[in-house]
């Protein structure tokens, strides 16, 4: 790499609490001011500073340094610097292939200054660099392992070690390593073992729970926090659902036991928790004031054990899994039958894991429901099959009708636009020639200048515009020739099947009016099929 003297520096600074004893030499501020004089005194011009406080140097998917990549493939920087090698990361496969392959590819000088290494100047230090990024390594791994072995050691004590309250508790104001019982949330907790001890099924929990008004564990967090003042006035979003119900419900810290080590970390590397079985649990019993007495809790048990459905596997997916949704929320339609095999229907997943309050049920017959598509292939199969032209015509001018209308026009106007702009390319370069040969005034010269730039970018503005609808007209032909091709295959046929259905579908949707009732069928309930390659046809 060539030396520069137009550097364009990015200042990385970068702490965690891995750094340790050396917390003070090490902190941002110092880090920041040392670079800052370093560069200032070699005449360069600092881009910006990218500050990451608090991540670790394992992982490389920080803010700041994201921030820093992203500068640099915009070409904004051509220098980074860093106090030391640490600073950039621990993690010594990541930092080789940032300072030996990424950096030189994209002419980016690197310096760790206190460790001496400067990419520009391959000198004896550059040659012990991977063994100062394996040492960096090895000291976050060793520092993973001691904070892992002391957590363990807390939480067999019976230390609580969780960042928030569970619910139904506090962390005492003077250990937040023990947990009191929370007044407000307590009541409920134990009410919802009370109810699944009577028998009720965790939807039907949810159901009253969300009927009430009582703020799920997500929204009571997030209400603690919520100033009126700033935030204005507290709007729920989040609901109770069967999953987290049944987590409490399994969750023997109500009974007094502090139960942690539940997931874990495979590599000090990666953030992603595993689950730990659950005979691997660390369980700790008598640590705080249960909620429940071990009776209630064990009863809930039985009855939750009780009403668990014993699912057989399907031989294959249902006919129209993962293609038909809820156009209010988004969510999956679930395909459910009456106890007696009588009747199968469709109902929003998420009104039938939440309730009404989430989103209304969407309910559909299947057989109904089957017949709209049915017919909607066959007649579309039918109207190309009979006139492909016709019929393509008129799926062109529902998709870009104004655009198509306007084709001819704009293909003369951007043929226009651009003979155009080469003219003024042609003139500019006449005016610079006159204006070296003492012809043209500069201040003339300059206002030629101006008009020129302001009329370039008004006519690139059009071209690109142009441009843009006349490839959506020529992309909306080839994707309706694409789907007249396809749909000709289902002319004729007896039943839809899967393999139908993913080729020529991408999703279905259903729309119903607000507060209607689950039994109100006809217009008030629209279904909207999104073919491959046109979408919907209306």
């Amino acid at each position: 790499m060539r030396e520069q003297q137009n550097y364009r520096a990015a200042i990385y600074c970068r702490l965690s609490s891995e750094d340790g004893a050396d917390h003070e030499s090490m902190s941002i501020g110092n880090q920041r001011a040392l670079l800052t004089e370093y560069v200032e005194k070699q005449g360069w011009e600092v881009v910006d500073t990218y500050i990451d406080d608090g991540f670790s140097g394992t992982n490389f998917d920080r803010p700041g340094f994201q921030r820093m990549i992203a500068d640099i493939e915009k070409g904004r920087i051509n220098l980074v610097i860093t106090k030391d090698l640490s600073r950039l990361g621990r993690n010594y496969i990541m930092c080789g292939q940032y300072t030996e392959i990424y950096f030189p590819e994209r002419h980016v000088r690197y310096i760790a200054l206190n460790d001496g290494v400067d990419t520009l100047n391959q000198t004896s230090s550059m040659d012990i660099t991977p063994f100062k990024h394996i040492l960096n390594d090895m000291y976050a791994k060793d520092i993973s392992t001691k904070i892992k072995s002391t957590l363990h050691t807390k939480a067999r004590r019976g230390e609580y070690l969780g960042a928030l309250d569970p619910y139904g508790y506090l962390r005492h104001p003077d250990d937040k390593h023990k947990l009191i019982i929370n007044e407000e949330t307590a009541p409920i907790v134990r009410r919802i073992f009370e109810m699944s001890a009577a028998g009720m099924g965790s939807r039907s929990i949810c159901t009253v729970l969300n009927d009430e008004g009582i703020l799920s564990p997500a929204e009571y967090t997030r209400f603690r926090k919520h100033d009126p003042t700033k935030d204005g006035e507290f709007v729920r979003k989040r609901f109770w659902c069967q999953t987290y119900l049944r987590s409490i419900l399994k969750n023997e810290m109500y009974v007094g036991c502090m139960v942690q080590g539940r997931q874990y970390t495979p590599s000090y590397r990666s953030k992603k928790r595993e689950p730990v079985p659950k005979e691997d649990w660390i369980v700790v019993p008598d640590m705080h004031e249960p909620i429940v007495t071990r009776e209630l809790f064990d009863e809930a048990q039985k009855k939750m054990q009780a009403r668990k459905k014993v699912i057989k596997p399907l031989d294959e997916p249902r006919l129209f899994s993962g293609q038909f949704y809820c156009e209010a929320c988004g969510t999956a339609m679930r395909q459910h039958t009456t106890g007696n095999g009588k009747y199968t229907y469709f109902i929003c997943g998420k009104h039938h894991a939440i309730g009404k309050l989430a989103c209304s049920s969407h309910y559909i017959n299947y057989d109904i429901f089957y017949q709209v598509i049915q017919e909607d292939i066959r007649r579309n199969a039918k109207l190309f099959s009979e006139d492909s032209e016709q019929a393509a015509k008129k799926l062109m001018e529902l998709k870009c009708a104004d655009e198509q209308k306007q084709a001819a026009k704009m293909k003369r106007d951007l043929t226009s636009a651009k003979k155009r702009l080469a003219d003024l390319d042609v003139k500019l370069k006449r005016a610079y020639e006159d204006n070296m040969n003492g012809k043209l005034p500069d201040h003339i010269f300059s206002m030629f200048i101006a008009d020129y730039d302001a009329e370039r970018a008004g006519l690139r503005s059009s071209i690109s515009d142009m441009e843009k609808a006349l490839e959506k007209v020529r992309d909306a032909k080839s994707d309706i020739d694409r789907f007249a091709a396809l749909i000709k295959k289902y002319t004729s046929f007896e039943e839809l099947d899967r393999f139908m259905l993913n080729e020529l579908i991408d999703r279905i949707t259903i729309y119903e009016t607000p507060g209607m009732g689950r039994n109100r069928i006809g217009k008030e309930k629209t279904i909207t099929i999104y073919y491959k390659f046109v979408g919907a046809i209306q």
